[in-house]
Order: structure tokens, then sequence, then C-alpha cells
């Protein structure tokens, strides 16, 4: 029969199926029109589109279609997912024998002991056990269930890894943006340093301006040597999760994402129904274990053994030996075992499939409503900081940098407003990170891509 799966407890199994979406072919995304209602693409389309694999060995960017296509084939979680097929294959395999059971021979020979004399008595039985109840379609149905299963959870890993991918690339173009704001700031502090110089030695400022210009440098130096490291960080991130070599990590470019609204909740609460991996996941579990089910029942039945039987009864003389061929049939009592644990133990594993997926159903509006609203919350901080804020910050520091040169503002002056656009936008930076994992975890929670 086939392996028996071990079954999740409910609080293991609810949190697989709420937290990690993934089930069927990795879901293409979604087309978002203008008036934000999701549209589906053609079906057919190849997995991660068009993108061409990149070469680890360049030194290039990479899209983030690029590095979605490298980790779909070199990704290492993703090959150990894949290597659960050899399991189904496994099942499938036993499933097709024809015969579950090898025949079974029986030789006996002895003396036979008379007043006439002695004599060689031989008996020689072939059996062979055939199962009549429907077992061996059950065992294959049973099989290919367990294929599909499988394959749905290979999908589901497929899909978390995608999604994986996609929340560490955005994650590092924020990280990146941030190295190039810390290099910006310290450009700007070096620049200041060296008005502060020119002051010093013309007399126009004290000493102590130029050594805190010098101790503002060597603060934006230590920064950028963070921010880089967290950028590096991120970068190998990205390469652990795609397979990529991480001595030389993958350097995020293209287009960067558009920050804009999500679709609207209805029409992702009906499309994450039909597209969850997870839900197609607890569904293929259902059909398995039910399955299972209906195997266990199907081993119930009777299982005659058929055969033939020969006897040849010695005498002490060959003319008066007796040779005897008989067939032979066989059938168990069914008086105690009846596969009653097997049986009990597959309906309860459907039972607690069924209960799971129903749970996850229930579950799954709350948490796609409470992700949608961080989105379009973190989408409206975004755009506030978008609308006046960023595209300002040169011309800030500029303007700073002029005063401070005209003597219109003194060192101390020029930091507190220089740390005060800086903070403005470390602070956008932070909304837009927040943007980007809200998408993230929304796109888990519907399964797909928006």
């Amino acid at each position: 029969m086939i392996g028996h799966r071990r079954a999740f407890g409910p609080r293991a199994a609810l949190t697989l199926a709420l937290a990690t979406a993934a089930c069927g072919p990795a879901p293409a995304p979604l087309t978002v029109l203008e008036h934000g209602r999701p549209q589906a693409p053609s079906r057919g389309a190849p997995r991660g589109g068009t993108a061409t694999m990149p070469d680890p060995s360049s030194a290039g960017e990479v899209s983030l279609a690029s590095l979605l296509a490298f980790a779909d084939r070199h990704s290492p979680l993703l090959a150990v997912a894949e290597s659960t097929r050899s399991r189904a294959e496994a099942a499938r395999v036993a499933a097709s024998l024809v015969l579950q059971q090898n025949p079974e021979l029986t030789v006996a020979a002895g003396p036979r002991t008379g007043s006439a004399g002695t004599g060689l008595d031989v008996t020689v039985e072939l059996m062979q056990e055939l199962e009549i109840g429907g077992e061996r379609g059950a065992r294959r149905a049973a099989a290919q269930r367990l294929s599909e299963l499988t394959d749905a959870e290979i999908e589901q890993v497929r899909w978390a890894l995608r999604c994986d991918v996609r929340a560490a690339f955005r994650r590092a173009r924020v990280e990146q943006k941030r190295v190039r704001l810390g290099e910006r700031t310290l450009a700007f502090q070096e620049e200041v340093l060296r008005i502060a110089e020119r002051q010093v030695a013309a007399g126009e400022t004290a000493q102590l301006s130029l050594r805190l210009a010098r101790a503002e440098v060597a603060q934006a130096r230590q920064s950028v040597v963070a921010v880089r490291q967290t950028f590096m960080a991120s970068r190998i991130r990205l390469a652990i999760l795609s397979g990529w070599p991480v001595a030389t990590p993958p350097l995020p470019g293209g287009a960067a994402d558009p920050v804009k609204a999500p679709p609207r909740l209805g029409q992702l609460l009906v499309e994450s129904r039909e597209r969850l991996p997870s839900l197609r996941v607890g569904a293929a579990r259902v059909r398995e274990a039910q399955a299972r089910a209906a195997l266990a029942d199907r081993e119930r039945s009777l299982r005659p053994s058929v055969g033939v039987r020969y006897d040849r009864e010695g005498a002490r003389s060959s003319d008066d030996t007796q040779h005897a061929v008989m067939g032979v049939v066989s059938l168990p009592l069914p008086a105690f075992q009846t596969n009653q644990g097997e049986r009990a133990r597959a309906r309860a594993d459907a039972v607690v499939a069924s209960a799971e997926l129903g749970a996850a159903r229930r579950l799954l509006e709350g948490e796609i409503a409470a992700a949608h609203g961080e989105v379009v919350a973190a989408a409206a901080r975004v755009r506030t900081y978008e609308g006046e804020v960023l595209p300002r910050f040169e011309e800030n520091l500029g303007m700073l940098r002029r005063s401070f040169e005209l003597g219109e503002v003194d060192l101390l002056s020029l930091s507190a407003g220089r740390e005060r656009f800086l903070r403005i936008q470390s602070d956008a930076l932070a909304a837009e990170l927040d943007y980007f994992a809200a998408i993230s975890s929304l796109e888990r929670w519907v399964g797909f891509e928006l």
C-alpha cells in the first residue's frame, strides 16, 4: 500500500497553510489596470517571463526577473523540495505491481511405513494470493494523489522562495539607496571641511569649527561603512536564497518597482481563493488522505489464494505408487483482523486535513484584509515623502553649503540643519522599506505577484 504520510498537528498545519503561500505552478503576475482591478495573464506563459538567465561571473546589475529565473534553477531549497518527487515515484512503482505477494511453494517429503514395507511420500504445493477487491486500482489512485500532493508542495516551496527573493531584492534596493544617501552626505561633509579649512586659514572663524568639521567627516565615513555592510548583507541574503555564488553576490538593478495602491480588497479575496498555493496544497492533502482511506477500505477485502497441489503416495512396489494432482483454493477467515487500524488512521487523516483546509479558508480573509490595509497606509506615507521631501534633498544641502560659505550660518547651525534633512530622508527610506515589506506580505497571502 501507499506509504503513510505523517499528518501535521492542527497548529503546525495551520501555520504552514497560512504562513507559506504555495501550490500549483508558480502563479504568473496579475496586470493591475488603472481602476485597480487585477487581470490574469494568458495561460501558457513561461515561468519568469522572458527574463534571460544571468551570468554569476559578470559584475553587472541583475534585474528581479532574471534573479527569479536563476533561483528557479539553482536554489538549494528548491532542489531539496524537488527531490521529494522520488518518493512519489517509488509509490507509483509499488502500486503498479499486478501481484503484491510472491507465490509460495511448499514441499513436503517423508517415509510411509506399513506392514507391506516402507515407501516415500512427496507433496508439492504452489499457491498465489490474489486481490479481488479492487485493491490495485485503489493503490494506483492513491499513488497518483500522492504525486499530485508532492507537486503541489514543491510549487508551494517555489512560491515561498519567489516571495522571499522578491522581498530580499526590494530590501536590497532600499539599502542601496541608503548607501547613496550616506555617500552623498559624506561628500557634503567633505565640502564643508574644505570651506572650514579656508575660513580658518583666512582667520574668518575659530579653530574649533575646523575640529568639528573633521569630526563630522569621520562620523559620515563610519556611517557609510555601516550602510555598505548592511547592503552587502542584503546581497548575500539574495545569493543564499537564489543559489548565487556568495563570493560575488548579485547587485540589484533594473527598473524600480512603482509605489501604488493595491488592487481592491474584494478582488484580491476572490483571486486568492483560486490561486493561493497553500489552499491548493490543502485541497491536494485532503484528496490524498481520502484516497488512502479508500485504499484501506479495499484492503480489508478477502484475498483468496489459488494454486496446485501434487501428491505422491509411495509404496513398496513402484507399481503401487499413487499420484494425485489437485487444484487448491484457500480463503482467509476475517474473524478478527479487517484492517481496522489502517482504516481508522486514514479516515482520521482525511478529517484533520479537511478541518485544516476549512480553517485556512476562514482565516484567509482576515489576513488579506490586514495586509491590504498595511499596503494602503504605507503607500500613502511614501507618496507624502515623494511629493515634496525627496526631490529637494540635494537642493537643501546646496543651500546649507552656500549659507555656511557666505557666513550666514555657523557650523553648528549647518550641522543641525544637515542632520534634520538627513533624518527626514532616512524616514522616507524607512517608509519605502515598510511599503515593500507590506507588498511582499500581501503577495504571500493572495498567492500572486502584484
